[in-house]
C-alpha cells in the first residue's frame, strides 16, 4: 500500500526556513536544466479548476519525480473549506514506480511564500521594512509567517475584503512580537508607503491605482493566476520590471501581464528574466525602473521538491 503523508507531518518538516534555501536551490536548478516540467494543465469545471503539475529535480543531495494534483473551488471559503487543495504523488526517480502520496495544501502555501520571499529578498531595493498584504486567506498567512522568520518586517499593513479575517491576522502579527500593524479601510491605504507588498487575492479587477504605490517599491503578485483576472492596474505594470517564474507560464496564465498587455500593448510589459535566472546571476542587473513586480504563478518543481525534501527526511 502506497503510504500517506498528511499535513501535520509535512509542517513539522517544511519549516519557513527550510522552504526559503530549498526554493532557492530549486529555482536555480530550474535555470541550469536540472529541475523541469510542463506548465500545468488544467481542466476548467463549473466550480472552479483542477491541475496537473507533473515534474522533475536533480538537486546535489535530493531529487524527486512527482505531479501535484490541485484544485481550486473559489465558493469554498463561504463554507469554511480550503479554496485550493493538493495533493503530490511521488514516484521512484529510478524505477517510476509509485512510492508515497504526500498531502499538498501546506507545501503550496509554505513554497509560494517561500518563492515571494525568495525574489523579495533578490529583487527589491528596500526588502526590510514597510510589508503590505493584500487578502487574508491561507496564502496571506503563510507569507507574514515567512517574512517575519526572515526578520524583514519592521510595519504591517492589512487589508481583506472581509474585515474580521484581517482583524485576525493583524492579532497573529502582534502576538508574534510585531507591534506596528496597521488594518486599513481600503487597499490604496494597505498599500500607500510600503516597501513590499504582496496581493494574494481572489480579485478580478485591479485593487488599486498605480499612483498608490510607491516609488522603488516591490510586489510579489500571488493571486492572478489565470488569464482573465488581475489584481494590479496595467498602469503600474508598465512602469515595472517584471519578474516571472516561467515565461511560458507567465504568458499563458498571469491575468496582470496578460490584460496589461491587451490594454497597453506587448512592448509596454517589460518581462526581464525569470526568477530562477537572476538567482542564478547575482550580479546581474537591470536598468532601474519605478517598480519591480514578481508575478507568482507556481510551479511544479516546487511541490515535487518540498515533497521529496519531507520523504527524505523521514527516510
Amino acid at each position: 500500500m502506497i503510504p500517506t503523508i498528511d499535513e501535520a507531518t509535512v509542517a513539522r518538516i517544511l519549516t519557513p526556513a527550510v522552504t526559503r534555501d530549498l526554493m532557492r536551490s530549486t529555482l536555480r536548478a530550474r535555470a541550469g536544466g536540472a529541475a523541469h516540467g510542463p506548465t500545468r494543465a488544467v481542466l476548467q469545471l463549473s466550480q472552479g479548476w483542477f491541475a496537473t503539475m507533473p515534474a522533475t529535480v536533480a538537486l546535489d543531495d535530493l531529487r524527486g519525480l512527482g505531479a501535484k494534483l490541485v484544485t481550486a473551488f473559489p465558493k469554498n471559503v463561504g463554507d469554511g473549506l480550503p479554496t485550493h487543495q493538493a495533493i503530490v504523488a511521488m514516484f521512484d526517480p529510478g524505477t517510476g514506480a509509485p512510492i508515497a502520496l504526500v498531502a499538498g495544501e501546506t507545501i503550496t502555501e509554505r513554497r509560494t511564500a517561500a518563492v515571494s520571499l525568495v525574489a523579495t529578498e533578490r529583487l527589491a531595493q528596500r526588502p526590510r521594512g514597510t510589508l503590505a498584504v493584500l487578502g487574508a486567506g491561507a496564502q496571506a498567512h503563510a507569507h507574514l509567517d515567512a517574512f517575519l522568520a526572515a526578520g524583514l518586517v519592521e510595519r504591517l499593513q492589512l487589508w481583506s475584503p472581509r474585515f474580521e479575517r484581517a482583524e485576525a491576522l493583524a492579532a497573529k502579527a502582534r502576538a508574534s512580537g510585531l507591534a506596528a500593524v496597521v488594518v486599513a479601510g481600503d487597499p490604496a491605504a494597505a498599500v500607500h508607503g510600503a516597501d513590499v507588498i504582496v496581493t494574494a487575492t481572489a480579485a478580478s479587477t485591479p485593487l488599486f491605482e498605480a499612483c498608490d504605490v510607491a516609488d522603488g517599491a516591490h510586489l510579489n503578485a500571488v493571486g492572478s493566476c489565470v488569464p482573465s483576472r488581475r489584481e494590479l492596474p496595467a498602469a503600474l505594470v508598465a512602469e515595472a520590471n517584471v519578474y516571472v517564474d516561467s515565461l511560458d507560464g507567465a504568458w499563458r496564465e498571469a491575468g496582470d501581464l496578460i490584460l496589461a498587455a491587451h490594454d497597453l500593448g506587448h512592448a509596454r510589459v517589460r518581462v526581464c528574466a525569470e526568477l530562477g535566472t537572476m538567482l542564478s546571476d547575482p550580479e546581474r542587473s537591470d536598468p532601474v525602473a519605478r517598480v519591480t513586480i514578481f508575478e507568482s504563478l507556481g510551479l511544479g518543481i516546487e511541490d515535487v521538491a518540498c515533497a521529496a525534501y519531507v520523504l527524505a527526511q523521514l527516510g
